[in-house]
């Protein structure tokens, strides 16, 4: 399949990067600890039952290990300026903010033949956003916005604000319903941040994961990614299951190397970015298929617009980013449209409209997967 070069278009790459700090002996470092008898002991962040999340130094680490008490570092990463690539180096070659879109039906809506439905027996079908937070009071989202959530742990008046832009742009492609529309623009928004402006804890969303599935979400959407996963991660994207909900996830902006995390994990819809020809952006990460259209871990289940997309803004106004990250609320924002009654349903018929265009005439690719998907 055809590949071009996109160097100019990373402005929105999400790549998060998977840190493993170095630590001095009194330098705390966020963790997993499996021993919920001692988690009275500690100052709890995150409680997921048998395991809670806490933040310890490397002293105290060692100190329980030696006690035979499991501790994994939870790990974190970095949500993406819009004016840099995945390695964080300035490109800042993005079209400016404009307060009115260039059209009301991007290219990558038309594309997916989006722009209306959200709705099942009547009902709107809920995504949740799990990323930087969104301009819920965007007059092209706040009516379709139903909550907000935090679930980073900074407690602070300003809720899910969007100091980012990447959740508002997601928000947008999703289920923007005005200037602009959205794949879905009568679906209803969850909106749940799970990043701080110095980075993405891999408790933190899974907090957020658990919170949509407990919540009545009925799609999950998330344009984050990281090298390595955790075990927290892994389980409540598993739990997302259990409860019947769908988990679409960016592959990552990690190309020509693998999927990311949680994308590289079986259950989720690793999503892969296409060009308005079809061609794949080299930013896209290479998944493992191979080519029995069984979406496993590693793999790339199907591609969406991902390059040069305008959508809604955190400042009110609109802005054209690229990335996997854009590709994923295409996916997203279909599921809400074309929900078949449950996840397991509607990940089959999105699957098989994939299959119908297929992307490359060589069946589940490594890049695209099954192919694109495109609403009847």
């Amino acid at each position: 399949m055809q590949k071009i070069a996109l160097s100019l278009l990373l402005a929105a790459a999400i790549g998060m990067v998977f840190a493993t700090p170095v630590l001095a002996d009194n330098e705390k470092v966020r963790v997993a600890i499996t021993d919920k008898n001692i988690k009275g002991d500690y100052e709890v962040v995150h409680d997921f039952g048998d395991t809670f999340t806490t933040e310890l130094t490397k002293k105290e680490i060692k100190e329980l290990e030696k006690n035979g008490v499991k501790v994994e570092e939870v790990g974190m990463g970095q949500l993406i300026d819009n004016d840099k690539d995945e390695q964080g180096k300035g490109q800042g070659k993005n079209p400016p903010v404009v307060c009115n879109p260039t059209t009301q039906k991007p290219w990558g809506i038309t594309k997916v033949n989006g722009g209306s439905g959200g709705k099942y027996n009547g009902s709107p079908v809920k995504v949740a956003v799990l990323d930087s937070g969104a301009l819920t009071t965007h007059t092209d989202l706040k009516n379709n916005v139903v909550m907000c959530k935090d679930t980073t742990g900074r407690r602070i008046a300003d809720g899910c604000s969007d100091t980012n832009g990447h959740g508002t742009h997601v928000a947008g492609t999703i289920a923007a319903n005005g200037k602009i529309l959205g794949v879905a623009p009568n679906a209803s928004l969850m909106i749940i941040k799970v990043c701080k402006p110095a980075g993405c804890y891999w408790d933190d969303l899974a907090e957020g994961i658990v919170y949509a599935a407990d919540n009545g979400a009925k799609v999950i959407s998330i344009s984050i990614g990281g090298t390595s996963g955790s075990t927290v991660l892994e389980n409540a994207v598993n739990y997302a299951q259990s409860k019947g909900v769908l988990v679409v996830v960016a592959a990552g902006n990690s190309g020509p190397g693998a999927v990311m995390y949680p994308a590289a994990y079986a259950y989720s819809m690793a999503i892969g970015a296409i060009d308005s020809n079809e061609a794949v952006p080299s930013f896209t990460a290479v998944g493992t298929n191979d080519g029995d259209y069984v979406k496993e871990a590693g793999e790339v289940e199907m591609a969406a617009p991902g390059v040069s997309v305008e959508s809604t803004y955190k400042d009110g106004c609109y802005y054209t980013m690229s990335g996997t990250s854009m590709a994923t609320p295409h996916v997203s924002g279909l599921a809400a449209k074309l929900w078949q009654g449950n996840a397991a349903d509607t990940r089959t018929y999105l699957d098989n409209l994939a299959k119908n265009h297929d992307l490359d005439g060589a069946g589940d690719d490594k890049t695209t997967g099954f192919g694109l998907p495109i609403a009847p």
